[in-house]
Parts: structure tokens; sequence; C-alpha cells
């Protein structure tokens, strides 16, 4: 008897070694896969969405300055606009494309096509055309072709002039003539010189705003070429 329950006793202690040795197998097999971080999915969902090519690359409807001498009016609509020289306020009609960062103008003519890779920071666009020239614009109006006002270095030149003439009437100035150009600061510098031949004689300067046409003389003294 005594031999018998020795022997069942070992089988019930062999029976609970075994279920231990289970349960820290299967709490060690858990404890693995929760520490494993989870798969990747394959769903492009999952992923942080990216900036549209065109959000940063978009032409603001407006006027641009270029620093090629000329204003971009983009109209609303996303596909057209004008230029203006700022020599002489001439430009052309043009239509364009953008399709992400690839731009496509076609100037004045539909023969006339050139392309551009397009890129924006803030209120400059830089424009690399194929080329190899690069051409920076600056977002600085709202106003589009029809109502954005400006005048051009021609027009500035006619300007001074008369307003010099008018101004010093008792002097014989009908040799005079004029010259205008334009500033790094954006401001217009024009000057009405005599043309001696070997060199100009100056009568006056005058540096002034483009929009307003008023300024200073080389004296500092206030003047409005327009009034």
């Amino acid at each position: 008897m005594v031999k018998k329950r020795h022997i069942i006793g070992i089988s019930c202690l062999a029976v609970s070694f075994m279920m231990l040795l289970a349960a820290c197998s299967s709490t060690g097999a858990d404890s693995s896969a929760s520490a494993q971080p989870p798969a990747a999915s394959g769903s492009t969902s999952a992923k942080m969405p990216s900036a549209s090519p065109n959000e940063t690359a978009a032409f603001t409807p407006g006027t641009w300055l270029s620093d090629g001498g000329q204003y971009y009016f983009f109209d609303a609509g996303g596909t057209t606009g004008r230029t203006a020289s700022l020599e002489d306020g001439t430009g052309v009609g043009f239509t364009y494309s953008l399709v992400g960062t690839e731009a496509v103008f076609s100037m004045g003519a539909a023969d006339n096509t050139n392309s551009c890779t397009v890129s924006r920071n803030g209120d400059t666009v830089t424009l690399e055309w194929a080329d190899g020239a690069t051409e920076h614009l600056t977002y600085v109006s709202e106003q589009g072709s029809d109502t954005f006002q400006f005048y051009s270095n021609q027009e500035l030149a006619g300007l001074a002039l008369s307003f010099y003439r008018e101004n010093n009437g008792a002097q014989d100035n009908q040799t005079l003539t004029s010259a205008a150009q334009t500033n790094e600061d954006g401001s217009v510098s024009i000057q009405v010189y005599e043309n001696l031949g070997d060199h100009n004689s100056t009568a006056a300067w005058y540096t002034v705003d483009r929009m307003t046409a008023a300024g200073t003389d080389n004296s500092g003294n206030e003047v409005n070429l327009a009034g």
C-alpha cells in the first residue's frame, strides 16, 4: 500500500511539473509576441501625407515682378496671363500649364513655347528655364493687368523732361533729353541732360517710385513728376 501511494505521489508530482513548464512556456511566448512591433501595413493611407507640388509652386493670381525686367500678370483661371516690360510697358499674352513643378509657357504665339521648373518660397517663385536661364518672380499685388498701374522707364523719362522744362522755363532747354534706369531697390533714376557729343551735360537727376512717379531730385527735394 505504501509503495502504491509512493508511485501515485511521484506521478502527480510529474504531472504538476509538466503543467508548470507548459504555463511558463505559454507566458514566455506571449511576452515575446507583445514585445514585437506591429507589422507595417501595405496600405498607403498609413503613411504621412506629403504636400502636393502645386501647393508650393502655384502662381497666385495677380501681379508678379520679374528680375528679368518685366511684370507677369497671372489671371485667376490658372492658365492665362500677360507680361509688361518695365522699359516701355509693352508685353505679350501667354498661356501656361503646371503639372507638379513642371510648367510650359506659350508666350504670344502657340509656336513660342518654353518649359521650366518652378519652385516657390513664400512670395518668390523661381523659374529655371530649359535653356539654363533662371528668373525670379516676386508677388507684388493682387491686382491684375486690368487694374495694376505703373510707369514704364520711357514714361518716367518723358515726365522728368517735361517736369524740368516746366520748372526751368527761363533756361533754353530745348536741346535736353532724358533717360531712365531701374535701380536694385526697384526705384527708377532719371537723368535729364544735354548730349554734347563727347559727353553729356547733366541738368538734373530724379529718383522716383515707379507706381507714383514721386521721389526726390539730386538735391534731396521732393518732386512729383506726374503732379
